[in-house]
Order: C-alpha cells, then structure tokens, then sequence
C-alpha cells in the first residue's frame, strides 16, 4: 500500500489559465506529434511529406501571426539562440553533402527530415511563447498525452493482434512506431512525464492517477520492446527525475505501485512464446493476446485502486522516512541484482566470442550485454568516414556506402549510433556540429531547471527526460533517422529554451510575414518533388507492363524532372528503350546511370548485366560488374557460376583482345 500528501485541496494558486488560442496552438503541435507516430513512415521518408508538411505549415502560421502583430514573438536567450543557431547549420551542412554524396537522392531525403526536425524545435519554442506561465505544464501535458496515446495503442496491438499484422513474423512491441528500440525510448520519455503527473506538487487526483496509468503503461510497454537500452534509459530517466524533483519519495512509491504490476503482467507474457517469439501463429497470438489483455486491464485496476488509496492515507513525516529508507533498500538490492545479471552477462558474452551476429529476438536478450552486431556497424562507419575523409560520404548514404566494407550480405541502414552517422555521412563537420547541438541541449536544460520555479519547474524536469533519454539511445541507435522520437524531443527542447521567459513586443514584422510563406513553399517543394518523382516512376513501370511506351516514357520523363538527382527514373527510361528494342539508347542510360552515381554499386551491376545479357559484350560486362564486385564484395547477387565468373572466363579466354 502506498501514500502521498493529500495535497488535492490547496493546489498551487492559478494565476490565469492558458487562452483557448494557446490550447488550440498545442493541440495541433500535438495531433503533429501523433501523426509523427502514426503516419511517419518508421526511418523511412514517407511520413516527411504529409507530416513535415503539416508541420512546416503550421509554423509558418506562427510566423505570419507574429508578423501581422497578432502574437508576440517568443524569446528564447542565449542557450536557445545557441540550439537554434546549431540546428539550423547542421541542417544546412546536411543539405550541402548533396554535392558530393554518392547517393545525391537519399542526402536530399536526409536533408528535408533534418529540416522537420528544426522546424519541430520551432514549434516547441512557440509552445512555450503561447503558453506563458503555464508553458512547461502545457508542454509536458502534450508530452505526456502524446506517449500515453502511442504506448496504449501498442499494447492493443499485442492484445488484438489484426491491429499488427506484422506481429506474426516479429513478436517485438513496435506498432505504430515501426522498431522496437524507438517505441523503448517513447516509453522512457512517457516515465519522465509519469513521475511528473503522479508525484508533483499541487496535482489533483485525476491527475495522479492518469500518472500512475502512464507509469504503468509505459513499464509494461518497455518490458515488451525486449531493448536493453531502452531498460538503461528507464533507469536513467528515474534516477535524473529523483534527483532534480523534490518529490522523490512520492515518486518512488508512485514507480513501485505501477511497475510491480507491469512486471507481473509482463512476467506472464515472456512464458508465453505466442507473445515474444517470432513466427508465432495467428491463432496462438490471438488466444495469448486475449488473455494478456485482460490481465494488462487487471494490472491497470489494481495501479488505480493503489494510487487512490495511497492519496486518502496521505503520508506523514514519519511515515515519509520510512517509505524513503524501504525505497533506498529495495533500489539497492536492485543494483546488486542487475550487477550479478551483468557479471554473468558479460562472461557470457566474453565467451561466445566475437562476431557481427544478430542477438535472439526474444526475453533472453535482457540477460545478454552483447553488442558484437552493433560493434560491426560502427567499425563499418569508421570505415565510411575514413574513405571519403573529411567530408563524408553524404548524409543518408551509409547503407550503400558500408557495402564495400560489409562482412555479410544484411542490409542495414544506419550504424546504430547517431554520432558516428554524421561522421560517416557529414563528415568531420557533421560529427562536430551533432557535438555541439548536444551542448546547447544540455545547457539549455540546464537553464532551464535554473531559470524555472515551483510548478512549471516540476513540469520541466519532466520535460528534461525526453532529450536526456534520446542522448542515451543515440549512442547505440539510429534515433535521428525516427519523426515519431526526434520530433517530440524537438518540441519538448523548444518548450525548455523559450519557457519563464518575457515574450517579445508585437508589432508588424512583414519581411517576416513574406519570408516566412516564401520559404515554406519552397520547403514543401522541397518535400514534395522526390515523392512524386517515385509516384511518377511506378506509373511509369506500370504503363510499360502494359506495354503503353508513349505513356512509360512520359512518366519516367516527369519522374526525371523531380527529382533529376535519382537514378530510379534513368532505369525506367533503359528498360523502356530495351523494351523497344532500342540498345544503343538504353545502353546510353545504364551508363547516364552510372555517371550519375558512380560509387553505387547498383548502377555498375545495372550497366554490367546489361552488357552481359542484351549485348553479349562480355569485356564490356566483366569491366562494369568487376567494378560493382569492387564496391560490394558481399552482395548477394555474386554466385559460383553467374554473369561475372562467365564474364571473367570469356576475358581469359581473349574476349577483350582486338578482333583481327
């Protein structure tokens, strides 16, 4: 049984509530946030169109209502400026590694998500100009409503399994954020924001509770993402908590009431292999997820009847101290645990040896420390960056760039650590202007903290736990690459540098209002034209199934003008004249391919097969494939007997010598 003040009847005295004008404004940044979630397309691009879009445009709205002298510009001082100023030469460095990526595309794509992050950090800056004296509570009332609707909707997923289709092949908590490791740091943002709800001073009993769910929900959340990282980031966001709040004792009795059942619930759920082993079956996922429901709805009941009945004893001095030294030693025994899990753990690890091999997929993982997989990765970064020293690769191009250093034939997308993904992509630039966006955070939060007092402090140390937690999962995976992480994070800094602070004086701002319009349409453009650059190329293959060429021609054509950096478009336009029996042009646009992106191993095996099979130019097929075997020596596509060992023999055998 647990306690807290009854401190419900004198709550903090109100000095004006928020406008509706300020609660419409958060409302929408918070509907952008789930759609983040929800429609963000997990690390691929497809959510920055329709999610950065909305996004840009609901900046710009602030922009020009600022401009017309309808809402003060909000102040964000010298540790804000210093955020901003860093975010927004990060952003531009990344859209400069265009000119010199191998893979010109996808830096495009990097570039238009790092500016939905920027302009996410702007929202959050509005968000604290709007909300005035309430503006970190405002803030971390979206962060809290935000987690809690993501974190229950994955756990519906896992109890009615037709709301995760893909849960038959992974068993892994990752809806609707798409990876486990990404919904593991929502939960331990949605911890911060818990504590702050369940224990902080002057809230009410409705208030509590919803703490204590969110609590809940977000440790039985956690349990199942199956992430080690996302565990240690947990326990950092709680250790941070207690010792920036001083409500640390409600806090901890608040964690224990609502852990100890998600532990329980979730201790069920790991016996049941329908739940956490992948390739389960429909039928057995259904039958077990059943169950879990209602044993999830149980463990929600008793953390409610818990909170309610711990805030009708209230809690005395006496009884405070008490609580505080059996929270001390049941913390303690904690740290002796985990460090016999780690030992063994650890000699586990030393044991297996080394390899790039992948960790089981299932509860056994949280006993192991081993990050040999991860180790590869960063190795293969290290390898990027020091063959294309200094200035990267191109931001977004490790998956290409890694193939010539690669061990295996897995593709993988970013190394798993955020600073070394700007090394490999940006370079030295890149990995120092990350660095330095990580100092303005820390000492934006530090000020913060300084800066605030009483309630909208207590909200800012929930706040805090967001970029705290992102800083740890970047070390070991590719959050940057996630709308539905980066962008609260964004929103929840943004809220913290413009937060206690005067607003700035209205008045007409209209070289403001001007550009603010001019460059969000350019920034949807922006957006915009790589999209239907990929819509115009499917209608263009599409058509050429049909046989329709005029048509083919004319969408690949199209495809070609948005986004002339692609080489998806010039391949239509190859297949299309071979269709037509028109070599020389299509063998023209394997090589325009090639000449486009020649350090894409894709283009050289592209031009190469095409020699090989079209043209039968076997000197011309083994020089283009060689070249793509150099650039990928561990693809797949190289088997004893194929186009490049035929194409290799017929070179022995003088097919590159001069007919006589």
């Amino acid at each position: 049984m647990v306690a807290w003040p009854a401190m419900e009847t004198a709550p903090e005295p109100s000095v004006g509530a928020p406008g509706a004008g300020a609660l419409v404004f958060t409302g929408l940044v918070g509907a952008a946030l789930l759609a983040a979630a929800f429609a963000g397309d997990g690390s691929d691009v497809g959510g920055t169109l329709s999610v950065g879009g909305a996004a840009v445009v609901l900046l710009a709205g602030a922009l020009v209502a600022v401009a017309l002298g309808r809402l003060a510009p909000p102040r964000v001082g010298r540790s804000g400026g210093a955020l901003l100023a860093t975010m927004v030469l990060l952003v531009a460095w990344t859209g400069a590694t265009v000119a010199w990526s191998i893979v010109p595309d996808r830096s495009w794509d990097a570039f238009d998500k790092s500016v939905v992050f920027a302009v996410f950090l702007g929202l959050g800056v509005f968000v604290a100009g709007v909300g005035g004296r309430f503006a970190t509570r405002l803030g971390a009332s979206m962060v809290a409503l935000f987690t809690g609707v993501v974190l229950t909707w994955a756990l519906l997923a896992k109890a009615i399994p037709a709301l995760d289709p893909g849960g038959d092949r992974v068993a892994r908590l990752r809806e609707p954020v798409g990876y486990w490791n990404a919904l593991a740091l929502l939960c331990d943002i949605a911890l911060g924001a818990a504590l702050w709800l369940g224990a902080a001073r002057g809230q009410r009993t409705l208030v509590r509770v919803s703490g204590g769910l969110l609590a809940y929900v977000a440790t039985l959340a956690l349990l199942l993402t199956l992430s080690r990282a996302g565990l240690v980031g947990g326990v950092v966001v709680v250790a941070l908590w207690l010792v920036l709040s001083h409500e640390r004792v409600e806090g901890g009795l608040l964690l224990a009431a609502s852990a100890i059942p998600a532990g329980l619930v979730a201790a069920w759920a790991f016996t049941r292999p329908a739940l956490v082993e992948d390739g389960a079956t429909r039928s057995d996922r259904v039958a077990d997820g059943a169950v879990f429901g209602v044993l999830a709805l149980l463990g929600a009941g008793l953390v409610v009847a818990l909170v309610l009945v711990g805030i009708r004893r209230g809690l005395s001095e006496r009884a405070r101290r008490t609580a505080g030294r059996g929270l001390i030693a049941g913390a303690a025994l904690g740290v002796v645990a985990a460090a016999v899990v780690l030992v063994v753990a650890v000699g586990n690890a030393v044991s297996a040896g080394s390899s790039c091999s992948e960790v089981v997929n299932d509860p056994s993982r949280l006993r192991s420390v081993d990050v040999s997989n991860r180790l590869c990765w960063w190795g293969e970064a290290w390898d990027v960056f020091a063959g294309n020293a200094p200035e990267g690769a191109g931001a977004g191009t490790f998956e290409i760039a890694r193939k010539r250093y690669r061990v295996d034939a897995r593709s993988v997308v970013q190394p798993h650590s955020v600073p070394l993904q700007h090394l490999a992509d940006g370079g030295v630039v890149a990995f120092g202007l990350f660095l330095a966006l990580v100092a303005a955070a820390a000492a934006a939060c530090v000020c913060a903290l300084r800066r605030l007092e009483g309630a909208e402090r207590a909200a800012a140390v929930a706040l805090v736990a967001a970029p705290a937690a992102y800083g740890l999962h970047a070390l070991v995976d590719y959050s940057w690459d996630f709308l539905a992480v980066t962008a609260p994070t964004m929103v929840a800094l943004g809220v913290l540098v413009g937060a206690g602070r005067a607003a700035g004086e209205r008045r007409r701002r209209l070289l403001l209002g001007s550009s603010a319009v001019l460059v969000a349409l350019a920034l949807l453009v922006s957006f915009a034209s790589p999209r239907l650059a990929e819509r115009s190329a499917r209608a263009s293959t599409r058509a050429l199934d049909e046989r329709d060429f005029d048509r083919a021609r004319d969408r690949a054509l199209w495809a070609r003008f948005f986004n002339p950096l692609a080489v998806d478009p010039v391949f239509a336009l190859a297949r299309i004249a071979e269709r037509q029996n028109r070599r020389a042009a299509a063998e023209r646009k394997y090589v325009q391919a090639v000449e486009l992106q020649p350090e894409n191993p894709e283009t050289w095996y592209a031009l190469g097969l095409y020699e090989f099979q079209a043209l039968r130019k076997m000197c011309a097929a083994y020089r283009f494939l060689n070249e793509a075997y150099t650039l990928d020596p561990a693809g797949n596509q190289w088997v004893p007997g194929g186009p490049l060992d035929v194409a290799r023999d017929a070179v022995n055998a003088g097919a590159c010598e001069p007919s006589r």
